[in-house]
């Protein structure tokens, strides 16, 4: 039975030591699996000229309605383990080096 979990690293360079600490715990190197959410022209952004809504937002400048969160170059990195103790080791490695779990559904807002 193969477990994976999916944590986003705020940097190539930490998705690099998270990497590092695994293989050094003793992890498949073929199950770690790494995709950089940037390229040589940055960070992904939307060719659009949209914005929120400036009820929404509280306002009507550029600040408030139209300029992009900063979010920085993120990583995604998928590990696959053989077993859930596996899961809770590559979680904590993960964790260490500022890894966080971006998908809304394992924190619904409200929730601690």
């Amino acid at each position: 039975m193969n477990n994976q979990i999916v944590r986003m690293l705020p940097s190539f360079e930490a998705a690099e030591q998270a990497r590092k600490g695994l293989l050094a715990e003793g992890f498949d190197g073929n199950g770690i699996d790494i995709k950089v959410t940037t390229d040589e022209a940055g960070p992904a952004e939307s060719n659009f000229y949209v914005g929120d809504s400036p009820a929404v937002k509280g306002g009507t400048d550029y600040e408030d309605v139209f300029k992009p969160a900063e979010r920085g170059d993120l990583c995604m990195m998928v590990v696959t383990v053989a077993n859930a103790s596996q899961l809770e080791r590559a979680a904590a490695i993960l964790d260490h080096n500022g890894a966080f779990d971006a998908d809304p559904a394992h924190n619904p807002p409200g929730r601690a």
